[in-house]
């Protein structure tokens, strides 16, 4: 059958209807494609933040603590003194030693002297002088030495017998006495008296032994001399005061 005209007519439009139609459509989203791809690739400029001047005072606050601790730090252990020169420092090292010896020395002077006044010496101090000294005596074979405050002993060549050791004075300061010395073989520890008379200077002018192993000397010494001065003079002025006239007593 023939096609009818009308169809064909109708057909023809709808196809130029609607091919119109989508190209309108890709047009739009062409243009708006465009568009997107106009905004996404222009560049976009912006000013960056300028930390220059931020960082170097950051930096330079930061350093200048830094260094102030470390200041801190040395001066607390002193590292800011001033050197001392080597050569006065070599002086005052030497000075120190001398003065430490010294003190030293003054310290085992005290020490000794304070030993020393421990000592019985005497009413009047008469004895000091027997301190650090030795009086001995030869005596046939043997020699006899004295040593007030110390010890007595009795030596024969190179042996020495101890015969006691210091322990008092007797008799009002007249007789030295020596005791515990070395034992005597089925006898008693030898021990020694000493007679004090006086004399003209420090001498031994005897020893006995009256008991076995017991031992007595003299010794002349001008210490004792001035309690019979004293006592002599006392007698003169007393007879002097008896021989005196009474002449005044009358008047």
């Amino acid at each position: 059958m023939p096609k009818d005209t009308h169809d064909e007519e109708y057909d023809h439009y709808a196809s130029d209807e609607e091919t119109g139609k989508y190209d309108d459509i890709d047009d739009e989203l062409n243009e708006g494609y465009e568009d997107d791809n106009h905004d996404d690739m222009t560049p976009y400029n912006y000013d960056e933040p300028d930390l220059s001047d931020t960082t170097s005072s950051y930096d330079a606050s930061w350093l200048e603590k830094m260094q102030q601790t470390f200041r801190n730090v040395l001066k607390a252990f002193n590292l800011f003194q001033t050197p001392v020169n080597i050569s006065e420092a070599a002086g005052v090292r030497k000075e120190y030693d001398e003065s430490s010896a010294k003190l030293s020395k003054i310290k085992s002077r005290i020490s000794s002297l304070t030993q020393k006044l421990k000592h019985d010496f005497g009413p009047e101090k008469e004895f000091y002088t027997f301190y650090g000294h030795c009086f001995e005596i030869k005596q046939n074979k043997y020699v006899y030495k004295v040593c007030p405050y110390k010890q007595a002993s009795q030596e024969e060549g190179h042996t020495t017998t101890r015969l006691g050791s210091w322990d008092k004075f007797e008799d009002s300061y007249r007789m030295m006495v020596f005791s515990n010395g070395d034992g005597c073989w089925n006898g008693p520890d030898r021990s020694m008296k000493v007679k004090l008379r006086c004399g003209l200077k420090n001498e031994i002018t005897n020893v006995d032994e009256p008991s076995r192993c017991e031992y007595v000397a003299s010794l002349s010494t001008p210490a004792v001399c001035v309690e019979d001065k004293l006592k002599e003079l006392q007698h003169k002025l007393d007879m002097m005061n008896q021989e005196q006239p009474r002449g005044h007593d009358e008047l």
